[in-house]
């Protein structure tokens, strides 16, 4: 089935003095990043990543495509802090409509993937944190995670080393699906119980991103706060 997604998308600087989160809305690839905090030049991390994505992929629109122009946001983030004498690095996820394997999916550090479907919501991609690996290995338990010393200490960034491991996987896509890419200053806002509740709104893509965003910020959001929603058609 050819899918068509319609975006919208909402951005806000939330509880920090600057905003580090990226976001890209393009023909067939839909993308946030959110630059490493207490890193130097994280919003230049996060739109340098998003902006050399953009531009590899649109040489080469396959999977193995999506995956080198992954590669090469890294590669471009690792050459400019080291020419810079510096470091940064950035969290990525994004959505791309292959010309080979439909809609995929790929992530690098803690923002997420979410699908709401049939009134069920799936988060569709693993953080990479250190708080996620205990959980994953049950040696924290979810009551003791919320305030987890090592909750936001990301085991996985662009940029951070000359080359990175990419999670990615094939999205299964059905009308009236909803996705959200986000960053963690906005489902660390909300339960999922509110992202569900929000997604589910009887309205267009960019009004639901504004009530996510408004919704974190009503909650004392303490990051910056990025929603990128799409409706599958």
């Amino acid at each position: 089935m050819t899918s068509t997604l319609l975006s919208g998308a909402a951005t806000h600087v939330g509880g920090r003095d600057n905003n580090q989160d990226s976001m890209l809305v393009a023909e067939g690839l839909f993308a946030v990043a959110d630059g490493i905090g207490g890193f130097v030049n994280g919003d230049v991390a996060s739109r340098l990543a998003l902006d050399t994505l953009e531009s590899a992929y649109a040489a080469d629109r396959t999977v193995a495509g999506l995956l080198g122009a992954a590669r090469a946001a890294n590669e471009a983030v690792w050459l400019r802090a080291n020419a810079d004498g510096t470091s940064m690095g950035t969290t990525l996820v994004a959505v791309a409509m292959t010309t080979d394997a439909g809609a995929v999916a790929v992530n690098i550090g803690d923002s997420r993937l979410y699908r709401l479907r049939g009134g069920e919501l799936a988060q569709l991609t693993a953080d990479h944190t250190v708080l996620a690996e205990l959980l994953r290995s049950r040696e924290v338990s979810d009551d003791d995670a919320r305030n987890h010393p090592h909750r936001h200490v990301l085991t996985r960034a662009v940029g951070v080393g000359p080359e990175v491991e990419i999670d990615h996987a094939e999205l299964s896509a059905e009308a009236e699906d909803r996705l959200l890419l986000c960053t963690d200053g906005l489902f660390n806002a909300l339960e999922d119980d509110d992202l569900r509740e929000l997604l589910g709104a009887d309205a267009d893509p960019q009004r639901i991103c504004d009530l996510l965003v408004e919704a974190a910020l009503a909650a004392d959001a303490d990051d910056n706060v990025t929603a990128l929603v799409l409706d599958v058609s």
